[in-house]
């Protein structure tokens, strides 16, 4: 069969846009799976045509040109993915013209947010199926269905309309991830991509003059046995923590220098710690094939994961910085609220270790959860300058985001916390959705901007203290002058933000 896979364009409400567009790692992994099994595949990536219609909100190619592609293919199966609840009105907008402009494909919609809310994209007669969870053993099930070898119901992770009710079928979980080829790295000019990430530091404004790679993502592993209340990855992966072996991963990266030159990459694990022995076989498999690499860990991981033997063992290999996700400073409120279960005790040690062996780290923190304090708001934000006054360790702060099918959700919807339920208005830049008897979004705003403003004489200090890094920033600027001026713009758009905020 003829199988599209369309990334659709973005819903941008953001004061700053999109400066970074990745490579579509999960559709990618899905059609490089349905290739195995002897389809013809294609993609369209809309988010590599940022400037393809005058609508502002409007980020990635129009539907017309979208529409063009699936016309000249002429697919029999079009795979639509709906990473983020904010997107779904796009993502419905593509469904429903390709309907209009070429009526015989089958359209599946699959996604995080398809996944937990599949009644809200077959409430569309542009849709046919939903994936639930996984796509790839479940696609190729589908393409069974539609080929008459297995009915419907025989179809694991789906849902789908059946005499005008909702019909879910079971999903199943990938145990042998090694089964799945690398991603169909060759359906995308992987060219576009590297020159996109020369100007995708927008979300990184405190260190973002470094000399640019030819950079990739990479996901190792899927499912996180724990319970985060703000983590929307359960319902599409699980809690099982399923990964591939150390031995697929050096393939893998091998593969990626050989064939594109790839010179630095993230892995975008959401626990790439979590088996250390798996992690520590990856290292020593780095070095010894003396791979000219670097790498950082941009989804962040586990503090208490990192010890001074494997942050050692990870310099050598080749890492360029680490993100650890800290989210609260205190400890009851992290253990029984946000059910982290992190020992903040771990968090300093890693943070020391860092500053000991000279490994930059960065650290997620995330204020406004329902049930949160202004006093414990504070003490988050109080860790977090010192642990960058005493460890060079730089804050991200983020408002605590409600997203669909998580327990955050819940407790906000429970409570009457949720002021929303435009998913759309849910990417406002800098502005909570949520409203509590202790905080408004506004309240949480201008604990950011204060925050911010607090740590930006310290931050300028330390470069100053670190000749090295200052003059790095000096060459990188000279060799890319237009890439550091699109940031530097960037950054200041969003003081500028800030500052009329807070005001």
């Amino acid at each position: 069969m003829k199988i599209l896979f369309i990334r659709p364009p973005e819903l941008d409400l953001t004061t700053i846009p999109p400066t970074a567009v990745g490579i579509p790692l999960g559709a990618l992994s899905i059609a490089a799976y349905m290739e195995k099994q002897g389809h013809k595949v294609k993609f369209f990536d809309s988010l590599i045509y940022p400037n393809d219609t005058p609508d502002k909100v409007h980020f990635g190619a129009s539907f017309e040109r979208i529409g063009d592609a699936v016309r000249e293919f002429e697919p029999d199966i079009i795979g639509v993915t709906n990473l983020f609840s904010t997107q779904m009105e796009k993502a419905l907008g593509v469904t429903e013209h390709i309907k209009k402009v070429y009526p015989p494909a089958k359209i599946i919609v699959g996604g995080p947010h398809a996944t937990t809310r599949p009644e809200e994209f077959l409430a569309s007669p542009s849709i046919d199926l939903v994936v639930i969870g996984e796509g790839e053993i479940t696609l190729d099930a589908i393409t069974q269905y539609y080929e008459g070898k297995k009915s419907i119901s025989e179809v694991n992770g789906i849902a789908y309309m059946k005499d005008g009710k909702i019909q879910v079928n079971k999903s199943e979980y990938i145990q042998d991830l090694d089964a799945i080829p690398y991603p169909a790295y060759h359906l995308v000019d992987l060219e576009k991509y590297f020159q996109l990430a020369l100007i995708g530091r927008g979300s990184r404004l405190m260190d973002v003059f470094y000399e640019p790679k030819r950079e990739i993502s990479m996901i190792t592993s899927r499912g996180c046995p724990y319970e985060c209340i703000f983590c929307s990855i359960h319902p599409t992966m699980g809690y099982k923590f399923r990964y591939n072996s150390p031995e697929y991963v050096i393939g893998h990266i091998e593969f990626l220098i050989k064939n594109y030159g790839v010179e630095f990459i993230h892995f975008e694990d959401d626990n790439l710690t979590l088996n250390q022995p798996r992690f520590e076989k990856i290292l020593d498999l780095i070095i010894e094939k003396g791979f000219k690499i670097g790498w950082d860990t941009p989804n962040g991981t586990r503090a208490d994961a990192l010890s001074l033997h494997l942050l050692e063992k990870a310099k050598r290999a080749g890492v360029r910085d680490l993100m650890v996700a800290v989210e609260s400073a205190n400890q009851e409120f992290l253990n029984n609220v946000v059910k982290k279960r992190l020992n903040i005790e771990k968090v300093i040690e890693a943070a020391r270790n860092c500053k000991k062996i000279k490994i930059p780290l960065a650290a997620f923190y995330i204020i406004g959860f329902p049930c949160e304090t202004k006093k414990k708001i504070q003490e988050t934000l109080d860790f977090a300058y010192d642990m960058m006054k005493k460890y060079n360790v730089k804050p991200h702060l983020n408002f605590a985001v409600p997203l669909v099918g998580t327990e955050m959700y819940n407790i906000a919807k429970e409570k009457g916390y949720l002021l929303t339920e435009d998913y759309t208005k849910g990417r406002i830049f800098g502005m909570s959705a949520l409203k509590t008897e202790e905080f408004t979004p506004e309240d949480l705003k201008n604990f950011s901007v204060h925050f911010y403003k607090r740590i930006r004489n310290l931050y300028l200090l330390q470069m100053m203290q670190n000749p090295s890094k200052l003059l790095r920033n000096v060459k990188v600027f000279i060799k890319h002058p237009v890439s550091t001026v699109k940031i530097a713009k960037i950054a200041t758009r969003y003081l500028r933000t800030s500052n009329s905020a807070a005001g």
